[in-house]
């Protein structure tokens, strides 16, 4: 409870029963602590001990409207008393008057509070209130007089993150996890970071340990690191699993928005379009403001055709964000399926100013340009996708395809195939996209080495199969290039173009 404080003493009765309450807390003895304290006030109203005190206790105990009165008291009979301004803050705080709760902390820090802790009253305060920036100063404060408390640099984080500070947040995530390694709250909070910057092999196991230390009654915790371990199991490929977690994280809170958002991403990787949007309705009804949803919907009805429902969502998405580059994006894709060429030109290229060095607005663009048959504009934009992502795999296997596919220029096509293949040499979209440019080239012989390659890292891809059945059929090896074409039938009977290929193989042979 409190220290004593500097106003005179009470009567002696007062300060006996005031004691005995004291004693009878440490006990854990609550109810009769309370009343040892109301008995010191009845002996002496002014008592500022048993006034601090006994308003805790009732703080605590939920009776917030009686403990505001005693906490009122104090600060009138002690403006000057830290103790009794941090008392009436706390009840301000646990009553969700966050702005009072900031006024009578900052007053008593003013007022030389003696305990540290003080400044991270003052941050949750001012954190729950929003006022994100004087929240760090306050938790900064905090850390400064005590360096190993856990909490301090725990919501000095989270402030950080808050103001998009994110590489200073993980390193008090960090600090805070090294002080208190098995506090859930550390573990969930390092967890989301890792995740975040892709080490998700890290992230699912620090999750894992923070679902399994929440503990029962904390269901606010549980749903958080459940739609967190969801997300990162979606991201693994674990689909069926992580469909489990963010349910399990509904179940404990039907309005988590972000388990939500992650179920409807998960149905969407699943390509149940409806079940997602299901999801991001949802979502979007916990709060209309929300654009990444509106833009998760938008992206889901295009999947499903819907092309009309997708612009409606993606210019939601925009009115929320004006300067949202993946709603425009998402509104040149949609353009673009309509065969509205230049209309989709027209948005991709605002998402690529956007998003200045995000490389995939522009390669959209290029696409965009290509099938308006405005082939230097095209080439430009493909060359700017290139230089601003060489080191993704991906975005340079499908810029030598849409090359590839054009009958353009084949030596920019394979130089973004082996840009693909030296970011990546596992990848066998990578190895599949220079088989193709070195066989658009007229190297069939050379060909054989990625396309084999790529079929080899992905066994199971009927697309690699029947390209290495072209290749080789190229080359001239007519019974690997058979072979080839039945393995691409047998991992996809309706693969209609392999079909008429081995059927033309075999009339030939």
């Amino acid at each position: 409870m409190t220290t004593r404080p500097t106003p005179g003493a009470g009567k002696p009765e007062a300060d006996a029963h005031n004691r005995r309450g004291e004693r009878l807390w440490e006990q854990g003895r609550f109810d009769d602590a309370a009343q040892a304290w109301r008995d010191a006030i009845a002996q002496d109203p002014c008592h500022l001990d048993a006034l601090i005190n006994l308003a805790w206790a009732l703080s605590r105990a939920g009776r917030l409207g009686e403990a505001l009165s005693l906490g009122e008291r104090a600060v009138t009979l002690a403006p000057a008393n830290w103790q009794a301004r941090r008392v009436l803050g706390h009840i301000h705080y646990r009553a969700g008057r966050f702005a009072e709760a900031a006024t009578e902390y900052s007053a008593a820090i003013a007022q030389g509070g003696e305990d540290p802790l003080l400044h991270c009253d003052l941050g949750d305060a001012l954190y729950s209130e929003g006022r994100f920036a004087e929240a760090a100063a306050a938790y900064s404060s905090a850390v400064d007089g005590q360096p190993e408390d856990a909490y301090a640099q725990l919501w000095l984080g989270w402030s950080l993150q808050q103001l998009g500070e994110d590489s200073r947040a993980e390193q008090h995530f960090e600090k805070a996890l090294a002080l208190s390694p098995n506090w859930p709250e550390t573990l969930y909070a390092v967890g989301q970071v890792a995740s975040a910057s892709g080490d998700l092999d890290r992230a699912r196991r620090l999750l894992e340990t923070a679902l399994q230390s929440y503990p029962e009654e904390d269901e606010e915790g549980r749903a958080a690191a459940a739609s967190e371990l969801g997300n990162v199991l979606r991201a693994l490929g674990e689909l069926d699993r992580a469909t489990e977690l963010c349910q399990q994280a509904l179940a404990l809170d039907p309005t988590h928005a972000a388990a939500r958002f992650h179920l409807g991403l998960t149905y969407a990787d699943l390509e149940d379009y409806e079940g997602a949007i299901a999801q991001f309705d949802i979502v979007v009804q916990l709060d209309p403001n929300d654009a990444d949803a509106l833009l998760e919907k938008a992206g889901a009805c295009l999947a499903l055709g819907r092309d009309d429902d997708a612009i409606a969502g993606y210019q939601a998405a925009l009115e929320v964000r004006p300067d949202f580059a993946d709603a425009y994006g998402g509104l040149g894709r949609t353009y673009y399926m309509m065969g509205l060429y230049d209309l989709s030109a027209e948005h991709c290229q605002r998402a690529a100013e956007l998003a200045p060095g995000d490389p995939w607005p522009n390669y959209n663009l290029g696409v965009a340009y290509e099938a308006a048959g405005k082939h230097a504009e095209a080439d430009l934009s493909l060359e700017e996708a290139l230089s601003l992502g060489d080191g993704d795999a991906e975005l340079c296997a499908a810029i030598a395809r849409v090359i590839i596919s054009h009958g353009r220029d084949s030596s920019a096509a394979l130089r973004a195939a082996r840009l693909a293949v030296k970011a990546d040499p596992e990848s066998a979209s990578a190895h599949d996209a220079l088989a193709l440019a070195l066989h658009s080239s007229g190297e069939h012989e050379a060909a054989l080495g990625p396309a084999r390659e790529a079929s080899r890292l992905a066994p199971d891809a009927p697309e690699y199969a029947f390209d290495l059945g072209f290749i080789e059929e190229a080359a001239g090896n007519a019974e690997r290039a058979r072979q080839s074409y039945r393995r691409a039938l047998d991992l996809a009977p309706d693969f209609e173009e392999a079909r008429e290929a081995l059927g033309r193989l075999e009339e030939s042979a």
